[in-house]
């Protein structure tokens, strides 16, 4: 009885164990895919040109991939309580997309047109 409870932990511990493995060997992968991509606009460029569009307090802005292409991501707080996610071309400066939550978490995406017009 003694060795199939010990066969069974010692089973979990291994699958607990390659599950995690796993998750950091994915969690590398995507850092070094980070890593490679080419940007010509800085964090720092991309979060001005993002406060430009939309005044307030940034609370996240990060580097992503998206479909191989670099992309910051820019969450900016204002001050009427709106909350609103830019997506910047890492190459180009251009937004690429806006997003405003409302007061249910769910977001309305604006469209490039609707940006031009602001």
């Amino acid at each position: 009885m003694k060795r199939f409870i010990t066969a069974g932990f010692l089973g979990a511990t291994a699958l607990v164990l390659t599950s995690f493995g796993m998750a950091m060997s994915h969690d590398g992968k995507e850092k070094a895919a980070l890593a490679n991509l080419q940007t010509s606009v800085t964090m720092e460029e991309a979060i001005k040109i993002a406060t430009t569009q939309f005044p307030g307090k940034v609370l996240e802005a990060e580097l992503e991939s998206e479909d191989g292409k670099a992309v910051y991501e820019v969450e900016i707080l204002n001050t009427s309580g709106e909350t609103r996610e830019l997506e910047i071309d890492a190459q180009s400066g251009k937004i690429l997309s806006s997003e405003l939550e409302d007061q249910d978490e769910h977001e309305k995406e604006t469209s490039d047109k609707d940006l031009e017009k602001s």
